[in-house]
């Protein structure tokens, strides 16, 4: 885990070694997770969480905390490349795809492991309200480790950030 942490962090200074305008934010997010646990049905949670990150016009990395009752937390860190604004043909809808890496803690009764980390892809539309308000929309599919019967997270996030 503290390799793919740190090889995503020196991809992350490689990639904005070059002068560039960098935007900072703060965001908060709604999240619904669909969590795949092999011995039940799938179980589902809602999360709660706060964002920081920076944004250039291309890229933006973002660390994630998100808290769901008593039973589920997690920390990423993700990085998005976002794309073309020709795709939409709007600039104030920019459609990105990224990967993430994190922590997860989940407390569950059909489960014996309460920690381990995921990896995966997300994909997304940024939506520009204002010069200082982006509203997110994204899909996410993580793959768990270190747990005997939790293979899978994925679901839909609904984010608001404010650049400062």
């Amino acid at each position: 885990m503290l390799r793919i942490t740190l090889l995503l962090l020196s991809v992350y200074t490689s990639l904005f070694s070059y002068e560039t305008e960098e935007f900072p934010f703060i965001g908060l997010t709604v999240s619904t997770q669909s969590i795949d646990i092999a011995t039940i049905d799938k179980q589902k949670e809602t999360s709660y969480g706060l964002r920081y990150g920076k944004q250039t016009t291309d890229w933006r990395t973002m660390f994630s905390l998100a808290l769901a009752s008593n039973s589920y937390r997690s920390l990423g860190l993700e990085i998005d490349r976002i794309l073309s604004d020709e795709i939409m043909g709007m600039p104030e809808f920019r459609p990105y795809i990224g990967a993430v890496v994190g922590a997860l803690k989940y407390d569950s009764d059909s489960i014996e492991d309460t920690r381990g980390y995921y990896y995966g892809l997300n994909a997304g539309l940024i939506i520009y309200t204002t010069d200082n308000i982006d509203a997110d929309l994204s899909y996410h599919y993580y793959k768990v480790k270190d747990f005997e019967n939790l293979d899978k997270i994925e679901g839909a996030t609904f984010s608001l950030h404010y650049f400062y």
